[in-house]
């Protein structure tokens, strides 16, 4: 068997700081091959041994820099209104549709889930009607000076979504520079959702809220109200205020039931080839963490030529970059944007792979209307499986965008849930963003703030 030998820079890689020779001594028992760090003003990591033993050493060095690492994300929630007056007044209104929701972050780190909803209520932030009778000179109609310190902050106006997107654009420059030592392989996944932002564990909902109080809240939940220290600093006096927890109901009936009317006015055509792609049982996610710190999934897709179900994807190192959320401040939807990042690594011949292969030979027809249930992979290495099913599936495209209406089936462990998403995409991002690099980032931002305009627009013509 040919030997591979690789050598990666990772001067710049502050993540692989804490990797010594003990580390390396035990990886390379674990593997067979061999790794050798060079330090000095260029540090360099070479690995070499035969096909699996690279590989393997490979893995194991990712998931070095996974627990040696947190990404925090960007998380924003924006109102969708240029212009207010600082005594304009909002209010939490009880959400009542149905709230139990499949986490689109399962197996990764976790999200603020609505599955607890039984026990915590959960509002949306509604604006007031305004009495608009305020005197020119009146303190209450000027901006608030302080905001000039806080460019953004994570609850503000729509007015500042540009500062909100320059700063989603500083993060994503340094995750690429953070991933030097594997450049080739980061993977950017981002997605526009329709749904509903809301709150739970809030102080008081009864209560009625100006602007500057807006402006103040803090998240209450870690995942997402930290900002990393290298790109984004804040003055914490200014968060001290109220806090709530957050997350994101997905699904829209508005939409589902008014989409004859975006049809007519945005051009939309049901797309013929993906329906050519899905006509036979669509596509399945597995996530699933062999162990601490380690989050994956991979990607399962309906091989026709050789009748069985084929790893399509197998990510590693998910990672949740951006939350950008558009509060409608009504009973519309709200839009989020989603950035995730992953690496693809190679399935063919793996151990996943092998799994996946051995499982569903002892499968021969669904269950609950899925092929692959949790259980079917206790005692193997695809460890604390949650399956997720696309059972249907409808994708719509104009001239620049597209818009998909999917239902997924879940399994987490013996707990079956479904879910409606309304998803929307731009055409640049289905054919170029999962090679996004230093050299066409600007081409993501300008597409990003293309289609948060562009979302708005589609919700004001329902």
């Amino acid at each position: 068997m040919s030997k591979i030998i690789e050598e990666f820079n990772i001067t710049k890689c502050q993540r692989l700081s804490q990797l010594n020779e003990k580390i390396i001594k035990q990886y390379e028992t674990q593997t067979g091959a061999r790794i050798i760090l060079n330090t000095g003003q260029i540090t360099t990591l070479t690995i070499s041994g035969n096909s699996s033993e690279f590989k393997k050493a490979k893995i194991l060095i990712r998931d070095f820099l996974e627990k040696n690492s947190f990404i925090p994300k960007v998380y924003y929630l924006i109102l969708d209104r240029s212009i207010l007056k600082n005594n304009d007044k909002l209010k939490f209104v009880k959400f009542h549709e149905e709230t139990i929701e499949i986490n689109d972050d399962v197996g990764d780190g976790g999200d603020n889930s609505l599955e607890d909803s039984d026990r915590k209520a959960h509002y949306f932030v509604e604006f007031l009607q305004q009495n608009n009778e305020t005197d020119d000179d009146d303190d209450s109609s000027k901006p608030e000076e302080f905001l000039n310190l806080i460019s953004p902050c994570h609850f503000n106006t729509f007015n500042k979504i540009e500062d909100c997107l320059e700063r989603l654009y500083l993060k994503i420059k340094t995750t690429i520079k953070r991933s030097y030592a594997f450049p080739d392989q980061i993977v950017f996944k981002p997605n526009i959702y329709l749904g509903k932002a809301l709150f739970s564990d809030v102080i008081n909902p009864e209560d009625t809220f100006v602007l500057k109080e807006w402006y103040m809240f803090n998240i209450l939940s870690e995942h997402g109200s930290r900002e990393s220290i290298d790109d984004y600093t804040f003055d914490g006096e200014f968060y001290n205020n109220n806090t709530v927890n957050t997350a994101f109901h997905q699904g829209s009936l508005q939409i589902k039931e008014n989409f004859k009317i975006l049809e007519q006015k945005f051009d939309f055509k049901l797309d013929s080839e993906q329906v050519a792609q899905d006509k036979n049982k669509g596509k399945i996610s597995i996530f699933y963490s062999p162990g601490e710190f380690k989050r994956r999934k991979i990607t399962l897709r309906w091989s026709e030529r050789e009748n069985k179900w084929k790893v399509t994807v197998n990510a590693h190192g998910l990672n949740r970059l951006a939350h950008i959320d558009i509060l409608s401040g009504s009973k519309e939807p709200d839009i989020r944007l989603s950035l995730k990042t992953f690496y693809n690594l190679p399935s063919e011949g793996s151990e996943i792979e092998e799994t996946v292969d051995k499982v569903q030979s002892q499968i021969f027809y669904e269950r609950d209307g899925m092929w692959f249930k949790s259980n079917d992979f206790i005692d193997t290495i695809i460890k604390r499986a949650v399956v997720r099913q696309v059972i249907e599936k409808k994708r719509y495209k104009n001239k620049d965008f597209f818009i998909t209406f999917s239902t997924v089936k879940q399994d987490n462990r013996g707990k079956i849930t479904i879910q409606n998403f309304i998803k929307l995409k731009h055409r640049f991002w289905k054919q170029k963003i999962s090679k996004i690099s230093l050299d066409n980032v600007e081409d993501f931002m300008k597409s990003a703030s293309e289609i948060l305009h562009y979302a708005r627009e589609l919700i004001s013509a329902i």
